[in-house]
C-alpha cells in the first residue's frame, strides 16, 4: 500500500471549492488500496509558501508526491518541485501540461509524468512502487527509464470510483468554511468531438464518453444530503452531445430542486433541448463561438454559423436561460476587416446574450493546431518556459464598473502579442474588449439566474 500526497500548487487562479479532478484521483487511489492526502494550495486560505507546503507534505511521510500542472502555471509547479530536492521522495507530475509535454517534467526535477486521465495510471504507478508490477507496464507513464505507450481513454465512466469518496480529503478551512464544502461542479461526460484549432483538450480527448443519467442524479442527491449543494456547473467540455442522452439526463435531473449551468456547442442546442434543460434546473449556458466572422469560423474549425448562434441566443432568451457568449481575439492572419466583423457582432449579440466572456485574447497552448502551425514562424516555442509567466490579474472582488472593466478588458496576452499583430489590430482588439466589458456590465445590473455567474474564457486555458 503506497502513500500518495497530491498537491495543487499555489497560483493566481483562486479555487474556492474542492477540485473535482483531485476528488476523482483520490477516490480511484483509495479503491485501489492506497492511502491519499492532499493540499489545494490555490484555495484562498491554504498554505502558499513553498517551504511550508513541502513540510506539510513531508510530515505525512508519503511514498510519492504528485503535483498538478497547467501550462500557464508550469513555472509555479516546477518551482515547487525544486523545493522537494534532497528529500528522497519521488515526484510525479500530472494534468493538462504533462499530457502534451510528457518528457518536460522529467527535465524539471520530476521522476514520473502522467499523460491523460490519471485514475488508472496513478494507481498502477503506486502498485509499481509497492513492487507489485513493473514500471514499463504502466501505460501513459513517462519516467527516466522510458516513455510507455498510451492507455487510451477510460470508456466506462460509471465504473470509476465516485469522486464523493474523496470529499473528506479537502479541509473546509482552505475555502473559508467550517463544514464540508461541495465541489462547484460535476462531470456528466468527458471528451469533446469538435476539432477547434485553438483547443487542447488532450486530457479527455476527442472521443466523447458519458455517464449514465441515473449515476449523475444519484451523485447529486448524495451531495445534497451531505452538504449545502443547491447550485453547480457541469464541467463537461461539451455538455449537450447526443439528443437522446440529453433527454434522458434532463428527465433524471427534473425534480431534484437544483440549479446548474453548463458549456455547450451551439450546434447541439435547439429550442426543445433548451426548454428541457430549463425544466431540469438549468439556469445558464456558456456558448463557445470565438469569432463573429464566417470565414474565421471556418478557419478555426468551429463548426457553427453566425446565424445558428443568434438562433440559440434568441431561443435561450425566450426561455429565460442566461447565455454567456465566448468571443476571442488575436487570431493569426486575421484581417482587420474580419476582426472588425467580430467587434461589430458584439453589438448585434448583446441584446440576446446575458454576458460575454472576460478577456479572451488567443494564447497558443501546446497540443493545439495553432501552436504547431505557428510556433516556428513567430518564435514562441516553449513560451511557458522561456518567457515570464502570463499573470492574469485576479477576478473582481465587487461588481463595480471599474472592477469589471479591469477584469474583463485587462488581458495580459494582448501585450505578449504572440502572433506579432499590427498596432491597428491591437487597437481594434482593445475596442472589442471594451465593448464586451460594457455590454456585460449592463447585463450585470439585471438579476441573474440561480447558479449563474460570469466566467473567464481564454483559448482552451491549459
Amino acid at each position: 500500500m503506497a502513500r500518495l500526497f497530491l498537491i495543487n500548487p499555489p497560483t493566481d487562479e483562486t479555487v474556492r471549492s474542492p477540485l473535482l479532478s483531485f476528488m476523482y484521483l483520490g477516490a480511484a487511489l483509495r479503491r485501489a488500496g492506497h492511502e491519499v492526502a492532499l493540499l489545494d494550495c490555490s484555495a484562498p486560505f491554504a498554505p502558499k509558501e513553498l517551504a511550508e507546503i513541502v513540510e506539510r507534505a513531508m510530515e505525512w511521510k508519503p511514498r510519492l508526491v504528485g503535483l498538478h500542472c497547467k501550462t500557464l502555471y508550469a513555472q509555479d509547479t516546477y518551482a515547487l518541485a525544486r523545493e522537494f530536492r534532497g528529500r528522497g521522495i519521488p515526484l510525479v507530475c500530472g494534468g493538462p501540461h504533462p499530457t502534451v509535454a510528457p518528457l518536460e517534467p522529467l527535465a524539471q526535477g520530476f521522476d514520473f509524468s502522467v499523460s491523460g486521465e490519471g485514475e488508472e495510471t496513478l494507481a498502477e504507478l503506486c502498485d509499481a512502487l509497492d513492487g507489485k508490477r513493473d514500471l514499463h507496464s504502466v501505460r501513459s507513464l513517462a519516467f527516466k527509464g522510458g516513455l510507455n505507450p498510451p492507455r487510451g481513454f477510460l470508456l466506462d465512466l460509471d465504473a470509476l470510483a465516485s469522486p464523493l469518496e474523496a470529499l473528506d480529503l479537502f479541509d473546509p478551512r482552505w475555502y473559508g468554511a467550517t463544514k464540508t464544502v461541495p465541489p462547484s461542479g460535476l462531470l456528466a461526460s468527458r471528451g469533446c468531438p469538435a476539432a477547434c484549432t485553438f483547443c487542447s483538450n488532450n486530457v479527455t480527448g476527442r472521443r466523447f464518453r458519458y455517464r449514465s443519467a441515473a449515476a449523475i442524479a444519484r451523485e447529486i442527491r448524495e451531495l445534497a444530503a451531505r452538504t449545502d449543494f443547491v447550485a453547480f456547473s457541469f464541467f463537461d467540455d461539451s455538455f449537450a452531445v447526443g439528443r437522446r442522452r440529453m433527454l434522458e439526463l434532463c428527465d433524471a435531473l427534473a425534480g431534484l430542486q437544483i440549479s446548474w449551468t453548463c458549456t455547450a456547442h451551439p450546434a447541439h442546442l435547439d429550442r426543445d433541448i433548451l426548454r428541457r434543460m430549463k425544466q431540469a434546473g438549468c439556469g445558464g449556458v456558456d456558448i463557445g463561438m470565438e469569432s463573429g466572422d464566417p470565414q474565421m469560423l471556418l478557419r478555426i474549425g468551429k463548426g457553427v454559423t453566425v446565424e445558428r448562434v443568434l438562433e440559440v441566443l434568441g431561443w435561450a432568451k425566450e426561455l429565460g436561460l442566461h447565455c454567456m457568449l465566448n468571443l476571442m481575439f488575436g487570431w493569426p492572419d486575421e484581417t482587420l476587416a474580419e476582426l472588425q466583423t467580430t467587434v461589430d457582432f458584439i453589438e448585434k449579440a448583446a441584446p440576446l446574450a446575458a454576458a460575454f466572456n472576460a478577456r479572451g485574447v488567443l494564447v497558443p497552448y501546446p497540443g493545439t493546431q495553432i501552436y504547431d502551425e505557428h510556433r516556428a514562424r513567430f518564435g514562441f516555442s516553449e513560451w511557458w518556459l522561456r518567457e515570464e509567466p502570463l499573470r492574469y490579474r485576479p477576478f473582481p472582488s465587487s461588481w463595480s464598473l471599474p472592477e469589471v472593466k479591469r477584469a474583463y478588458a485587462d488581458d495580459v496576452a494582448l501585450e505578449r502579442n504572440f502572433f506579432r499583430l499590427s498596432p491597428a489590430h491591437l487597437e481594434l482588439i482593445r475596442e472589442g474588449l471594451r465593448r464586451k466589458t460594457e455590454a456585460t456590465y449592463r447585463k450585470l445590473q439585471a438579476p441573474a439566474a440561480p447558479g449563474w455567474e460570469p466566467r473567464v474564457a481564454a483559448a482552451g486555458s491549459r
